[in-house]
């Protein structure tokens, strides 16, 4: 048993990860049952989806207000199964296969040790089980984004160029379906491979721009097509994958208010809510009409240049707040997301950043920038540069926080290879005996 262990220390989280399963199931199927929180967001897939499930029914710009992969998929559950009981069943598998993708993102960056905690950790992490109790697309970019990080590592790893280019197509074609479902996916990923292709050393650049030239032309024709569909519905008005683009760059830069009123819509920001700002703004407007909504945030902003760029600066710290997120923190289980939330920041987030200070204080900055713990961490400046552009609110990280746990990870086994080394020449001989 302990050779097994020792030689593939990922079985010693095996017992972690079955009970996160089994604490997944029970969580869905016996008290978070997602049919029973349609509202909201949540309204706007569900009933999209059963216009879509219409034989012969035309996209209207109503449609395309959210990227059209949930809907979608909802749509084709639907017609499976108008209970949504085969949804939950997907939603589930899902859930459960976060962690086997937080494990192999870390195997693939460093090593089996870290896959067994990133798993164990990923496991029992609260949010990668709630939001599989509603009907949202955060779910499937928990998991779609370690996913495509490992196709990428993958890829420029690869020892022969002829797997590079297919694993590059296959990390292109898992990078549109996720932009298809969230876009803040975008900077997120491109930002990680700008770095990585950059600064990090080991590994050619040619290697490296290969597999990322190879993902974007992969991702290519689906984001042509999703694009051509969004303007078709927006009655042949452009837009690129949905157009509430400019009404969320609107409803972030239009002052401190709590919501904003479209003639046709009235959307609000749950962190502004947590402000305390009690505003309703109202424009004369539709929510789908991109130009107005555009040119009314501008507007703004030149006439409110720092109160912009101060609400820009305060949509990242929205995000990377310790505040619980929509939708839960408005559910009886509040205390719960709040005190995860809590936790996952004091033990997770700040050892994360904690890491790369260390790392710089003990190899020198440029060694830090160079290192695979900063291009992971980049993931973050993709996410900081989408809200500072629209809006934030911590929903919008969650789907990384497969960073955070893997760098966490990283830097307690320092911490104890630094200050507890006895405790990892144990280790390492129980490695070796295996």
């Amino acid at each position: 048993m302990f050779t097994l262990l020792g030689r593939y220390p990922i079985f010693a989280a095996l017992p972690a990860y079955i009970a996160g399963v089994i604490w997944r199931w029970l969580h869905l199927y016996q008290s978070h049952d997602p049919r029973a929180a349609v509202y909201s967001d949540m309204q706007i897939y569900m009933s999209a989806a059963r216009r879509m499930s219409i034989p012969g029914y035309e996209l209207t710009p109503i449609d395309v207000t959210h990227p059209p992969a949930t809907s979608w998929l909802f749509a084709q559950f639907y017609q499976l199964d108008p209970t949504f009981y085969k949804l939950m069943i997907l939603q589930f598998v899902v859930a459960a296969l976060i962690p086997v993708a937080l494990a192999a993102l870390a195997w693939v960056a460093f090593d089996q040790v870290c896959a067994a905690w990133a798993m164990a950790v990923s496991s029992g992490y609260y949010y990668h089980l709630e939001y599989a109790d509603f009907f949202l697309s955060e779910v499937y970019i928990m998991l779609l984004v370690p996913t495509i990080m490992v196709l990428y590592l993958c890829a420029v790893h690869a020892k022969r160029l002829r797997n590079t280019v297919l694993l590059g197509i296959l990390t292109g074609v898992c990078f549109f379906v996720a932009m298809a479902f969230k876009t803040t996916v975008g900077p997120a990923i491109l930002g990680f491979c700008l770095v990585h292709w950059l600064l990090t050393t080991g590994i050619s650049r040619r290697v490296k721009a290969i597999a990322g030239v190879t993902t974007v032309l992969a991702a290519i024709p689906g984001m042509i097509m999703v694009s051509l569909r969004c303007t078709k519905a927006n009655q042949d008005n452009f837009c690129v994958i949905s157009n509430k683009a400019a009404a969320d760059f609107l409803l972030g830069h239009y002052g401190r208010i709590e919501s904003l009123k479209w003639t046709d819509s009235q959307f609000g920001n749950p962190s502004a809510h947590q402000h305390g700002y009690e505003h309703v703004a109202q424009v004369g407007f539709s929510l789908t009409d991109s130009k107005q909504n555009m040119a009314t945030a501008w507007d703004w902003i030149m006439s409110n240049k720092t109160e912009a760029l101060v609400l820009s600066v305060q949509h990242i710290f929205d995000v990377y707040s310790v505040n619980a997120p929509w939708p839960v923190i408005w559910t009886p289980e509040w205390p719960t997301a709040q005190g995860v939330m809590y936790l996952f920041t004091l033990f997770v987030i700040w050892p994360a950043c904690l890491l790369l200070f260390d790392i710089a204080w003990s190899n020198g900055l440029v060694r830090m920038f160079q290192s695979m713990e900063f291009a992971l961490f980049s993931v973050t400046f993709g996410v900081m540069l989408a809200v500072f552009i629209a809006s934030g609110e911590p929903r919008y990280r969650l789907p990384f926080d497969c960073v955070f746990i893997i760098l966490g990870v990283q830097f307690y086994r320092r911490m104890v290879a630094q200050h507890a080394p006895w405790l990892a020449r144990r280790f390492r001989r129980q490695a070796s005996v295996g």
